[in-house]
């Protein structure tokens, strides 16, 4: 969804109703309205982003989500796992966000999740793929070393960002 709303040029949180801040003594309504309410910005976006799980709740949760923020036109969520990725026809860019082996599932079912990603991604024909985790034996897994490694932090989670291109 915020890919999306930056790719738009859409301004994060633009779809709330309120904002704490609108309750200081100073706020001036006014100039909030003319710049909240400004589209004068934003762009087209001619692709699409989809997203998987394998969780159906999980899907239901983003699905709600796409369609409070106006993106249903830009955003398809389904629930599918990884072992049955189908290729689309034109070129694109993964981004996956895989459960570490942290709480969701274990270390084995992590590791194998990522020999699997390995599998997908030397099938793919000229795509960039980027894999965020903090599990520091990702690249054994997966096969490959990351042409390009990034540290960040996902909540208090240190993490990389596993970058890799064709």
């Amino acid at each position: 969804i915020e890919a999306a709303l930056i790719a738009r040029n859409i301004a994060p949180g633009v779809f709330r109703k309120e904002f704490a801040f609108e309750k200081w003594r100073d706020f001036d309504s006014e100039l909030f309205s003319s710049i909240y309410e400004d589209d004068s910005k934003e762009k087209e976006f001619y692709h699409k982003i989809y997203g998987y799980d394998v969780d159906g709740r999980m899907v239901g949760c983003a699905r709600r989500n796409v369609k409070s923020a106006m993106m249903t036109d830009y955003i398809e969520i389904e629930c599918r796992d990884i072992k049955d990725f189908e290729e689309p026809e034109k070129r694109a860019i993964m981004v996956v966000n895989p459960p570490y082996g942290e709480r969701l599932m274990d270390v084995k079912q992590a590791e194998d999740l990522y020999r699997n990603l390995g599998r997908i991604w030397r099938k793919l024909d000229d795509w960039s793929f980027y894999v965020l985790t903090s599990d520091l034996d990702f690249e054994k897994c997966f096969g490959k070393k990351a042409d390009k490694r990034r540290k960040v932090y996902n909540g208090t989670l240190k993490c990389q960002i596993y970058m890799y291109y064709k």
